[in-house]
């Protein structure tokens, strides 16, 4: 590579995933371009091995492999000393059009062993582990966005199981009013997805069956299950379909936040959000998906007590939403610029910037760039200060304290 300056605002191409669960227009929309026919699911804006953005003032150059060069300059001391020569965070644009799959990120020791012991397995072994790194979420919604996260407490499980009905159910549930405590309700969410074929089918129309009684009766919870009606109808032999019966629904509304730690049981179900995570795709999925599914490696490190994190954001000057969940792999701003005003932001620490709306001016000593939505830029560590004119709004992702 030849020498470049490592202190100027560096444009990003992001890179397309295409999910079967994307949205076919909403993320193309987002970025100013023209649908295909595919369903867009996530636009990644980081330095991830599997999809690193582009660096586009220097040609043929990945943002993985810019960092790996100037690790000094991009990152900064202070970044390195805590994660290491990478960078801690991925930022993401989300377009959820129909559920994920069921799934549970792993703790920072619990990535490690997965992926050592992959590491060490015979050849041929399935590859679960993407990388060795833990992956903590944060997802901002920037429309509406619907989720499942966490299980509910026992008495509302055991509710929801007796309104659904059942012989399948019967036994688990009985073992539940025989336990009612956490402890119960993580054998039955064991004993639901250990399940042999011909029972989960079962387990799965008696499901339906309940929730179209339920709709029938006008019953309140019908309308909160009709995701787990339209995914009984897509999974018909997956015992995952059932346990979302137990699981919170969760709505955040545009502004809203949600943090899923380690160990969380979530599915997304619709919505276009930022979601911020740790730069890993270590992602064990219990069932929902086309993927490779290992029911028993998500029971070994699902924390069924673990439940979602709403993240309010604090202010810390005007124009300024600061969503921090506490880890220490990241943050989020959100920056509301009014015409006339401009804002300084300090250096010393690696950012990504996306503007999400209007348009935005970024300058510092040795360069300048325009954010309209859907463009993006790479700050360096050694970029120093940063200031802010135009009238917009922009997303700046960088290094957490938590």
């Amino acid at each position: 590579m030849s020498q470049v300056d490592i202190s100027r605002l560096l444009p990003l191409d992001g890179r397309v995933q295409h999910y079967a669960w994307g949205h076919h227009e909403a993320l193309p929309g987002f970025l100013g371009r023209h649908p295909d026919g595919m369903p867009w699911a996530e636009w990644w804006l980081g330095a991830h091995p599997q999809a690193p953005s582009v660096v586009g003032s220097v040609p043929a150059t990945t943002l993985d492999r810019f960092v790996a060069d100037y690790p000094d300059g991009t990152l900064g001391s202070d970044t390195q000393r805590r994660f290491g020569p990478r960078l801690p965070f991925l930022l993401k644009v989300l377009a959820v059009d129909r559920p994920l799959s069921l799934q549970v990120h792993p703790t920072a020791e619990q990535a490690r062993d997965g992926y050592r012991r992959q590491q060490a397995a015979t050849e041929g072994a399935p590859g679960l582990y993407a990388d060795e790194w833990a992956k903590p979420e944060m997802l901002v919604a920037l429309t509406r966005f619907d989720a499942f996260a966490g299980l509910r407490p026992p008495a509302d499980v055991l509710a929801r199981l007796e309104v659904i009905g059942g012989s399948v159910l019967a036994e688990p549930r009985e073992a539940l009013r025989a336990d009612p405590t956490p402890a119960g309700v993580s054998r039955l969410v064991a004993t639901l997805l250990r399940l042999a074929p011909d029972e989960a089918r079962e387990a799965v129309a008696q499901t339906r069956a309940g929730i179209d009684q339920l709709a029938g009766e006008r019953a309140p919870e019908s309308l909160e299950l009709g995701t787990t009606a339209w995914l009984a109808d897509q999974y018909p032999a997956d015992p995952a379909v059932v346990v979302t019966v137990l699981m919170n629904h969760v709505v955040l509304e545009p502004g809203e936040a949600m943090a899923a730690p380690a160990g969380l049981l979530h599915c997304y179900r619709g919505g276009l959000g930022l979601e911020i995570q740790g730069t890993s795709n270590n992602t064990l999925r219990a069932g929902l998906t086309e993927k490779t599914v290992d029911v028993e490696e998500v029971l070994r490190i699902v924390d069924t007590s673990a439940q979602p994190h709403l993240v309010k954001p604090t202010s810390p000057r005007g124009g300024i939403q600061c969503f921090d969940p506490g880890v220490p792999d990241f943050a989020l701003d959100r920056i509301c610029i009014t015409e006339g005003d401009s804002m300084l932001l300090g250096g010393g620490a690696p950012a990504i910037v996306l503007g999400l709306d209007g348009s935005v001016h970024l300058r510092t000593d040795r360069s300048a760039a325009r954010l309209r939505r859907g463009d993006a830029v790479f700050v360096p560590a050694s970029a120093g200060d940063v200031t802010l004119t135009g009238m917009g709004e922009i997303a700046r992702a960088y290094p957490g304290q938590g």
